[in-house]
C-alpha cells in the first residue's frame, strides 16, 4: 500500500515538474514598450512592434526542503527513521499544490493617435497544476496505523489558450490616464483529473476505498473510444467524430488607471483578466465505487507494507483499479473563472536626481485554492535613454522575495530581462526550490518604429 501511494504521489508531483504573470518591474523600467499589459493605462510616446516575449512562472507552497534533510553528513529523505512524522508533516499544508505558468506574445503592435494608445497582440497561455492532500504523505510517513483517511482533493490540470487582445488607453488629464484591453480567448485544449471523494478506511480485517472522480479532456484531441465493458480507453484515440472548433472560447478585460498627483510622483493600479472560459469537453469521464479487500488479518501491517500488493491481493488489486475507470459523459460544458491578478504600484523620481526612482508594489493573484500576495520596495536607474534597471525586494505569503530587471537598447532594439524569486535556495543541479516559492522569468524584444 505505501509503495502504491507513494506512485501515486510522484505522479501528481512530476506532472509540473517544469517552471509568470504580468511583469512586476514595468513600471519602474522607463523605455520599456509592454508596460500596458501590467497597467492598460501605461502608454508609450512612440509606435513599436515586438517581435517576441516569454513569460515563466512557477509557483507552489511547499519545496524540496520537506523532503530532504540533513543527518550528519548526509542527506536523508522524509521517510527515514531519524526523521520525525511531526518534522515532516508539520511542514507541508492540508492542500500542497503547485503551478506552473507560460505566457508567449507572439507579437505586439502599439501606436499612439493624439492623446489615445491603442495597442493589438497575439499571445499564447499554457497552464499546469498539481494538488495532493496532506493525508497521502500523513500514509506514507506514519503507516496505516490510523483507521480513516480522508484523501479527496487529488488534482491535475493543464489547458493551453491562444488570445487575441485590443488595448486602449487616454489621457483624461495632465494628472489622470485610463486605460482597458479586451481579449478574446481560444481553447487550444485542456485536460483534468480530480478525485472530489476518496475515502480510505482501515482495519485488521478489512480495507474499504470509496471514490468519486471527474476527468475531463478538451475536444481538441482526438476521440477516446470505450471498451467491451463501456469504459473510457485512454490508450484508444479515434480522429472520427472530432469536434473541429476549438475547444474553448472566452473573454477578458483589463482595467487601470494611472495618476500623477504630483510632479515625479506616479500611481499606478490595475486589474487583469476579468472574464471566463467556456469549455467543451468531447471526452469527459466519471468514476466512481467502492472497493473492499478482505484477509488482511492473515499478515501485519509492517509485511503488508513490503509484499507485492500483485501477490497479496490478486483480484481485490484488480477491483481497486476497476474503481478508477472512467464512465463516458457525453459533451460535457463547463464554466470556469480565469486568475485575476490585482496589481497595485507607486514610484517617485527622486528631485535631486532624475534618473533615481523609489517606489514600491503590490501584486495579488486570485485563483481558487492558490491565490497569492506579495509587496515589495523597488529602486530603479534610468539614467540614459538607452538603459534603466531595477531591483526589489520584500514579503509575499511564502516568506521573503526579490527580483532584478533590466531594459537595455540599441539602436531601435530594446531587450528586457527580468527574473523573480524567493529566498531559500535550490536543490544543486536541478533547480528545484528548498521552500515554498513564487519565481518567475522574463525575456522580450521589441523593435521602434
Amino acid at each position: 500500500m505505501k509503495r502504491y501511494l507513494l506512485g501515486l504521489s510522484i505522479l501528481a508531483l512530476a506532472a509540473v515538474s517544469a517552471q509568470a504573470q504580468s511583469f512586476q518591474q514595468a513600471l519602474f523600467l522607463d523605455g520599456y514598450r509592454l508596460g500596458y499589459r501590467y497597467n492598460p493605462a501605461l502608454q508609450n510616446e512612440e509606435a513599436f512592434l515586438s517581435v517576441g516575449q516569454w513569460e515563466s512562472q512557477s509557483r507552489s507552497n511547499y519545496g524540496a526542503a520537506s523532503f530532504l534533510y540533513p543527518r550528519g553528513d548526509e542527506l536523508v529523505t522524509a521517510l527515514h527513521s531519524s526523521v520525525s512524522a511531526e518534522e515532516f508533516l508539520g511542514s507541508l499544508n492540508p492542500d500542497n499544490y503547485s503551478a506552473s505558468i507560460y505566457n508567449y506574445n507572439l507579437v505586439s503592435y502599439g501606436w499612439r493617435k493624439g492623446p489615445a494608445y491603442h495597442s493589438l497582440e497575439a499571445n499564447v497561455r499554457v497552464a499546469y497544476t498539481t494538488s495532493i492532500p496532506i493525508e497521502i504523505f500523513s500514509i506514507l510517513k506514519r503507516g496505516t496505523g490510523e483507521v480513516n483517511y480522508d484523501l479527496s482533493g487529488i488534482g491535475i490540470s493543464q489547458n493551453a489558450i491562444a488570445e487575441l487582445a485590443y488595448g486602449y488607453s487616454r489621457k483624461l488629464s495632465d494628472m489622470v490616464s485610463v486605460g482597458a484591453r479586451a481579449k478574446l480567448m481560444l481553447g487550444i485544449e485542456s485536460a483534468n483529473y480530480r478525485i472530489s471523494r476518496m475515502n480510505l478506511t482501515l482495519s485488521d480485517q478489512v480495507y474499504q476505498v470509496d471514490i468519486e472522480a471527474d476527468m475531463n479532456v478538451s475536444s481538441g484531441l482526438r476521440k477516446m473510444r470505450t471498451d467491451e465493458d463501456g469504459y473510457l480507453n485512454l490508450l484508444d484515440m479515434s480522429a472520427k467524430d472530432r469536434w473541429r472548433l476549438p475547444s474553448g472560447v472566452g473573454l477578458a478585460l483589463d482595467l487601470g488607471v494611472v495618476v500623477t498627483p504630483l510632479e515625479g510622483l506616479t500611481l499606478s493600479a490595475s486589474v487583469l483578466d476579468l472574464g471566463r472560459m467556456l469549455w467543451y469537453y468531447g471526452n469527459a469521464g466519471q468514476s466512481k465505487g467502492t472497493t473492499v479487500f478482505e484477509g488482511v488479518d492473515q499478515v501485519t501491517l509492517d509485511e503488508l507494507s513490503q509484499l507485492d500488493l500483485n501477490s497479496l491481493f490478486g483480484d481485490q488489486l484488480n477491483s481497486l483499479l476497476e474503481s478508477f475507470k472512467m464512465k463516458p459523459i457525453k459533451d460535457r460544458v463547463t464554466l470556469e473563472a480565469i486568475p485575476a491578478h490585482i496589481n497595485l504600484g507607486a514610484r517617485y523620481e527622486l528631485p535631486f536626481y532624475r534618473p533615481l526612482f523609489v517606489g514600491a508594489s503590490g501584486n495579488f493573484i486570485l485563483m481558487k485554492g492558490m491565490s497569492y500576495g506579495e509587496l515589495r520596495g523597488a529602486v530603479a536607474w534610468n539614467p540614459w535613454e538607452w538603459l534603466g534597471v531595477t531591483a526589489n525586494c520584500g514579503a509575499g505569503t511564502y516568506g521573503a522575495v526579490w527580483g532584478v530587471a533590466a531594459n537595455v537598447a540599441y539602436k531601435r532594439f530594446r531587450l528586457t530581462l527580468g527574473y523573480n524569486n524567493g529566498f531559500g535556495g535550490t536543490v544543486p543541479y536541478t533547480g528545484t526550490a528548498l521552500k515554498a516559492n513564487n519565481k518567475s522569468f522574463v525575456a522580450g524584444l521589441t523593435y521602434d518604429l
